[in-house]
């Protein structure tokens, strides 16, 4: 960890505006539909958060600006929107988190406080929520209404819901084809919003990472089993929006992007907790591969296994308390 904090330098500029265009090249290359540029899409935020908290935040911003004008230049002004608003924006404001010290009395460095994990984590889910939801309200003004968005949108995607439909029609034959393509629709904006919080948090790890091998992380790197760790007040409100999700309607979307934003952040906290309550175990090692093997097979109920567990974890504080057990024991 270097303490020292001296003005970003032209070069450390230059590489951040680098940074800015770069993330705009790797969503360009994202669009074009193939498995590896859907792949690369998720890296897209990556060089922006290294660029902007590890050289210089404002030539990544103007590097941002930059790139989405060169989309808007060459008519993909939807693109340009995309970049500018789902991407950068998220990016460059987790990127600030990462090296700012809060506000303090004290004026060392080393006695600063700065954004805890959780507290990232809260702002990762927040993004996530207002970016999908935007991308709902947008969709609604330009359809004029929500039913009329739903006819558009299941008649655009028809040949990949009509597929999904039907693979689901030798489960059941009360199962309605409309009914299924509607409920599939509905819970897109969900699947999005839990993507998108998947996708700002594993940028924002190897971000961070990136920036501490490099000796430019102006912190500790912290120790995330015991850190990251959502607040309680989180938990009722995953429950009530998971609960609202089944209601239908303009409703039902609301509070499912809601509860798969929250419930996925839950299942980081479940993760880290897991990962924190079996310190002392023996094979620890094992024990977590093997979960993190049935993760990968179980998707996605894995994810809602380990949401349950975060928000219980979050409701009864157990690592908090096997460390006060474990204090005991050593005095």
């Amino acid at each position: 960890m270097n303490d020292n904090h001296p003005p970003a330098s032209w070069p450390d500029r230059a590489v951040g505006f680098g940074a800015g265009l770069a993330g705009a090249l790797l969503f360009v290359v994202s669009t074009r539909g193939s498995g590896l540029a859907m792949a690369l899409a998720y890296f897209a935020p990556l060089p922006l958060m290294i660029g902007a908290a590890g050289f210089s935040l404002p030539g990544a911003f103007v590097g941002a600006l930059a790139g989405a004008g060169v989309l808007l230049a060459a008519a993909q002004a939807p693109f340009a929107l995309a970049f500018l608003f789902g991407f950068a924006a998220p990016a460059l404001a987790l990127a600030a988190m990462i090296q700012s010290p809060l506000p303090s009395p004290r004026r060392e460095l080393a006695d600063a406080r700065f954004v805890a994990p959780g507290e990232m984590l809260e702002t990762v889910i927040l993004l996530s929520i207002l970016v999908t939801g935007a991308g709902v309200a947008l969709l609604l003004v330009h359809y004029h209404g929500f039913e009329p968005a739903m006819t558009a949108v299941m008649q655009h995607f028809a040949p990949v819901l009509d597929d999904f439909a039907a693979s689901l029609a030798p489960v059941s034959s009360e199962i309605g084809a409309e009914q299924v393509k509607r409920l599939a629709v509905i819970s897109a904006p969900a699947g999005v919003a839990a993507s998108q919080v998947m996708l700002l948090s594993v940028n924002l790890w190897l971000a961070g990472r990136t920036i501490d091998i490099s000796g430019r992380l102006r912190r500790p790197w912290p120790s995330l089993p015991e850190t990251l760790r959502l607040p309680r007040l989180l938990g009722p409100i995953f429950l009530v929006a998971a609960g609202l999700a089944f209601k239908g309607g303009l409703i039902a979307v609301l509070a499912g992007l809601v509860a798969a934003a929250i419930g996925f952040g839950f299942a980081l906290h479940g993760l880290a907790a897991i990962h924190g309550l079996t310190r002392d175990f023996e094979l620890r090692g094992a024990w977590l591969a093997a979960l993190y093997a049935a993760a990968m097979v179980l998707e996605p109920w894995s994810f809602l296994l380990l949401a349950v567990f975060g928000v219980i974890e979050s409701a009864f504080s157990l690592r908090a308390r096997k460390a006060r057990r474990g204090a005991k024991t050593r005095n």
